[in-house]
């Protein structure tokens, strides 16, 4: 009998000691993800707030460069607002993609997700908070200018000391994946979410009761899920859903144009780095 009852409080202690993460589906509205946090009232010292920045709080205001469009250049599957999925040719597809993508963020100018992303961000500021995204570590420059623009800096909720930061690899095996944590952003370069950010907190030697993330993107939804499911951390997933992924044929034209142009004004102003490109050399 003693042994069963030694049994049953070890069985509860390690119940209260994981603490599983959860999945808040089909956020529509950040108001949502704030509303939430403002009814759980957490701790304020044992609390981390976390946004991706894509499709969550800025939307580029054209299409080739968006989040729709690198998926479906990238040949991930993508669908017409009727369900219809929407291939691309290999033909249509810009040559070196990165080095095309980091002349894309410097050009294009984006808008806030909702008009209020700024203001949900700002009135979060009491608790820690990062913004943690895909975009490499060459992508921050355009991106902490872009984010500014719009009223979002979290310089002052940079977990290190003021004008430190990161900067390392996860995956010795994908050594150009590098991570970079500076002025409270995480340039996660592509890598698992979740992953990254257990390793930046590790690294900072912070431990949070409670964990708040939203993102757009089902795969980090689930990477994060996943990675923090036996943790003691009480982690909070959102998953926002507002922006429009679908892909119009008007919008494939304007790539199509799009890609003939740059490759014309490659050929005109840098004919090496042409030929380095349809030589798939991409570095």
């Amino acid at each position: 009998m003693n042994q069963l009852l030694i049994s049953i409080l070890l069985l509860l202690s390690s119940t209260i000691l994981i603490a599983d993460s959860k999945i808040i589906e089909n956020v529509n509205d950040l108001n949502r993800f704030y509303n939430a946090i403002v009814k759980d009232n957490p701790s304020k010292e044992s609390t981390l707030i976390i946004f991706d920045i894509d499709d969550t709080l800025l939307e580029n205001n054209n299409f080739v460069g968006s989040g729709k469009w690198y998926h479906w250049q990238r040949g991930r599957e993508s669908f017409d607002s009727k369900g219809n999925l929407v291939s691309i040719d290999d033909k249509d597809k810009f040559m070196c993609m990165f080095g095309t993508l980091g002349t894309l963020f410097e050009l294009a100018t984006t808008k806030l997700s909702q008009d209020d992303a700024a203001q949900i961000v700002n009135q979060l500021k009491s608790y820690d908070s990062m913004i943690l995204t895909a975009r490499t570590y060459g992508f921050r420059s355009a991106t902490e200018r872009e984010l500014r623009n719009h009223g979002i800096d979290l310089k002052d909720k940079h977990l290190m000391a003021e004008g430190t930061g990161l900067e390392f690899i996860l995956d010795e095996n994908a050594p150009t994946a590098k991570i970079t944590y500076k002025n409270g952003i995480v340039m996660s370069s592509g890598r698992n979410k979740g992953l990254v950010l257990r390793a930046i907190l590790s690294k900072v030697n912070k431990r949070y009761k409670y964990i708040y993330f939203i993102d757009d993107s089902r795969s980090n939804v689930e990477f994060m899920a996943n990675e923090w499911s036996d943790d003691p951390t009480e982690v909070n997933i959102f998953h926002y859903t507002k922006v429009d992924k679908t892909i119009s044929k008007e919008e494939v034209k304007q790539s199509i144009a799009a890609k003939k142009l740059f490759e014309e004004f490659l050929k005109v102003s840098y004919p090496d780095r042409l030929l380095a490109f349809q030589k798939n050399q991409c570095n």
